[in-house]
Order: structure tokens, then sequence, then C-alpha cells
């Protein structure tokens, strides 16, 4: 609670104080006593004073000069004065040094009470004021420490269709994290691909290096420009540019930069991706463009390609809806929303009915773009559509509602489908891992494996760890040391032969390779676990 001290160089005046008030009823537990300014400073040293009470006329010094140490020493002291003369200049001496109060004798007990309530109200006042501001002072530095990673998930909630594209959804939140943008400002995507690893890296390096290299990205990338780097869920890297006006030469020369120290400082193999300005609200069909480029790009690595001269396989005439984006919808599991974009998709259709030529192109279109990306994935056509081939015109064509219905259909046997293989494993994956198995013997690297699936080398690397919990690095060197523990338990060959058999040259780092894996050496191994012949 509170304590009080009394301050008079006449003992019954100090006694009357202390003992003839209730104190307690106003919240004071503490009361101590002094009989002259030295002996308060005393108690002020060993005791937190919440109020004084002082008779300004003292021997030696007076109340004004004990209330100026007060300010200097205890500053969260209320002090009251007592004086038996209404003399002006002591009442404003104490008011310039900002004394609580200045109240005349005789004292009434009940006025001096209250004016002591008084001074307690407002050092509770005090203290609640600066607990508030020590609590929001608190809350104010861990929101600051967590906006960077609000301001990320925001971005990918942009890019992957969380939000709606809409003002009233994006504006609100823009202003919250402090980017500084509206629904219809234009933001350039770079998409950075970490396309392999020069060095063997475990799972956990991999992470490090990674990280590394989105920090390079604001570095080089963004330099002093306003932006955002952020990595989605599934592993890619993008330098947002709040300002898109920067030179085109000028961000290519920073990619290739980028690209160069990548290589150089951080052993990674890293192309750059740059999009084209897009409004916030359609940024998510921008980056779906530079996803594509980069799953369509299986030969060329550690360059800078832009989406302006990227040839995309046309979907239908300009008033045609966006395949690309609706391919990352359904990859994406988003039935609700390829399910809204079919339904305004067809709205503007009925104000605007297509001819025939241009609901033939759309049928194209969808369906090239849909077997693209099941093939892409490792899956055949075939599986997905059994009972039914290529659209019959005549079926499709007949009306806008007819062309809705197989739109709808043939959308949604695409979205379950991969979501039920993402469940079991993709056809890819089990691709992957039979070659990676046929292929222990021999030096196994990220673009070689995707050279075999036709995929870019980057993509394959996310979706593996997506659907496998592990790096390509990783699961290679965990099915290598099954292989040589599977051989020291059940051959006599050579522990040198076995290091070679599963593409070891190096005979020192298999052996080191191999106790961090079982906590053995080889040889321990082969002692342990094969029986006594």
């Amino acid at each position: 609670m509170y304590n009080l001290l009394v301050v008079d160089d006449e003992e019954i005046a100090v006694r009357g104080i202390a003992e003839g008030i209730d104190w307690e009823s106003v919240g004071i537990t503490g009361v101590y006593t002094a009989y002259d300014a030295a002996d308060a400073k005393e108690v002020l040293r060993r005791h937190e004073i919440h109020v004084l009470i002082s008779d300004i006329e003292m021997p030696n010094e007076t109340g004004i000069n004990l209330l100026e140490w007060v300010n200097e020493n205890s500053p969260g002291t209320e002090t009251i004065f007592l004086t038996g003369h209404a003399d002006f200049r002591y009442a404003q001496q104490a008011i310039q040094l900002s004394g609580f109060d200045y109240l005349l004798k005789p004292i009434d007990h009940e006025q001096l009470k209250a004016c002591v309530g008084r001074a307690i109200d407002k050092i509770r006042r005090r203290e609640q004021d600066e607990h508030f501001r020590k609590t929001y002072a608190c809350y104010y530095e861990q929101w600051n420490r967590q906006l960077p990673l609000l301001i990320e998930r925001f971005w990918q909630d942009v890019i992957h269709h969380r939000l709606a594209p809409t003002p009233e959804q994006l504006e609100p939140m823009m202003e919250l994290y402090g980017i500084g943008l509206s629904a219809d400002s234009p933001v350039r995507p770079v998409l950075i691909s970490i396309e392999e690893w020069k060095q063997e890296w475990s799972a956990r390096d991999e992470e490090i290096m990674t990280y590394a290299l989105k920090n390079a990205a604001g570095d080089i990338l963004l330099c002093d420009a306003p932006g955002h780097v952020v990595r989605d869920e599934s592993g890619m890297l993008f330098a947002l540019f709040y300002d898109p006006d920067i030179g085109e030469e000028e961000l290519e020369a920073r990619c290739r930069e980028y690209v160069r120290q990548a290589g150089e400082l951080f052993y990674g193999v890293v192309s750059c991706y740059i999009g084209e300005p897009a409004p916030v609200r359609e940024l998510a069909a921008g980056v779906g463009l530079l996803a594509e480029m980069e799953r369509s790009n299986v030969h060329r690595m550690g360059e800078v390609f832009r989406a302006s001269t990227y040839a995309r396989q046309p979907s239908g005439p300009a008033d045609m809806p966006d395949f690309g984006e609706w391919i990352l919808l359904i990859e994406g599991g988003r039935e609700a929303e390829i399910e809204r974009r079919i339904e305004e998709t067809f709205a503007a259709f009925n104000r605007e009915p297509p001819d025939r030529t241009a609901m033939m192109l759309y049928v194209s279109g969808l369906t090239y773009e849909v077997f693209r990306m099941l093939l892409r994935r490792g899956m055949s056509p075939g599986d997905v559509y059994p009972e039914e081939g290529f659209p019959e015109p005549g079926q499709v064509l007949r009306n806008l509602a007819s062309l809705k219905n197989w739109t709808v259909s043939f959308v949604t046997k695409a979205l379950r489908f991969i979501a039920e293989r993402c469940e079991a494993g993709s056809d890819t994956i089990l691709l992957v891992k039979r070659f990676i198995e046929a292929n222990l013997h021999d030096d196994l690297n990220r673009e070689r494996i995707a050279g075999h699936v036709y995929l870019n080398p980057a993509y394959l690397s996310r979706l593996f760890r997506k659907e496998t919990g592990m790096s390509l690095t990783d699961y290679i060197v965990e099915r290598r040391m099954e292989k040589v523990k599977e051989l020291l338990a059940k051959t006599n060959a050579k522990i040198s032969d076995i290091a070679l058999s599963v593409g070891y040259a190096n005979f020192s780092h298999f052996s080191k390779q191999f106790k961090r894996s079982t906590g053995l050496t080889p040889q321990e191994y082969r002692k342990k676990y094969q029986p006594m012949g």
C-alpha cells in the first residue's frame, strides 16, 4: 500500500497528525515521523514515501528546502505543506516546486485526511498510467518484433488467394502493418529460385542457407527501396518491390549481382524471375506467372529471366479467364475459390455471350492447361478422366449452361484427384525415389534427378520436401546408409568397395557420414550386426 511521512519541529503536532487520523481508510499503511529536514531525508532514503506532510517553517532547513531535495531524490513523493502564516511567498514557492497542497494551521483533521486522500488518488492514477505505459511498451516491442512475420503472412495470403482481392479486405490490413499501399498500388514481384546447392547440405543446413539468401535478397535486390522479401509455404522466395519505378536495367543488374553472390558466398545456384508491376489485388496472377516460368524452365540455371519476354501458351481470347491462376487454385486444393472464379466467369459470359469459336477456344485452353499441369506432376490425364476423352463439342458447346456444367466437373475432378494423390504421395515422388534407388552408386544431384522427371530443380526440391518432409539430400544419404548397413551385415565385401557401390569415392568422408548416421564406424557396425560364421 502507501506510506506517509509527517515532519514538524513540534512533537505534539507530529503525534496529533500521525496518531489522531484513521489513515488506513485512505490507503495509508505505514506512518513515519521526523522532527526536522535532516531526519526526514534519512527516512526518505530508507523507505519509499508516497505522501510527505511537512511544516514549512523549521529550524536549519525549511520545508521549501526539503521539497527541493525531495524533487531530486524522491520525485514520486507528493508533498503537502503546513504553516501557521498565510504568507503568499511560501505558497508561490510551493507551487513552483510542484507541491501538492498548502494548508494553514491549526489543521482540521478531516480536511488534512481529505487532502492526503486526493494525493493518494493522484499517485494511483500515476501508477496506473505507468503500468499502462509499461504494458503498452511491452506489447509494442512484441508487435514490432512480430511485424516482419505478420507482413510476410499477409503477402502469403495475398499470393495464395486466402484474402479476397478487394480494397475492403486488403487496405485495412496494409494500414495496420504500415505497408503504405492501396489495393490498386502497383507492386513488382521477383521470384528467387534456389535450384541447386554446390555443397552437400543437411536439411538444417539448407534451411540456414535459405534464410541467409532471403536476408541477402533484402540487401542486394531491395537495397534501400521499400519492399519485403517473402518466403511462402512451399519454400519459394519473392522480393516484392513496393515502388516499381526502379529502372529495368538497374533491377536486372541487381538480380545478376545477387545470382553471382549467391554462388560465391552461399554455395547456391540461383535464378531470378522478374515480374511485371501489378496492382496488389492482382498480384497473385503475376506471381503465378513467375511460378509457371520457373516450373517450365528445366534447362537453364543460374540466370535472370523477364516475364515480359516469356512466351506463355495462349489460353483463349483476351476476355477469357486467367487459366494460369485457376491452375494455382486447383493445385492448392482451393475448391471454394475455384468455384467462385467459375461463377464470375459465367456471369460475365451471360452479360456478353461468347460465340462458338470463343467457346471452343475456352474449352481447348482450359483442357490444355489442366492436362499440362497433370503431366508436370507425373499424373496421367487418362487416370483423372477415365470415362471421358476430349469432350464432344456438340454436348459441351450446346449452350452456356452445358459449358458451365462441364467446367465444374472437369476442374473438380482434377482438384480432387490431386488432393487424393498428395495424401498418398504423388507419382512424381515415386518416380524420383525409384530413380534414386537405382542410382545410389552414381553421382546424384538435384539437377540430374529433376531432369529425369522433366521438372525444374528448385520446384522438384520444394515438392519433394512438401510430400516427404525431407530434403532430397537427406533422403539420398538415408537410402545410401540403409544400403551400406544391409551390405555390412549380410556380406563380406570390403568396406571400401561398399562405399564405392553407394557413390562414395572418398573413404574418409564415407566413414564420417556413416558414423554421423549410426553412431558407429563401419567396422564397429559390421562386428556388431554380422552374425559370427
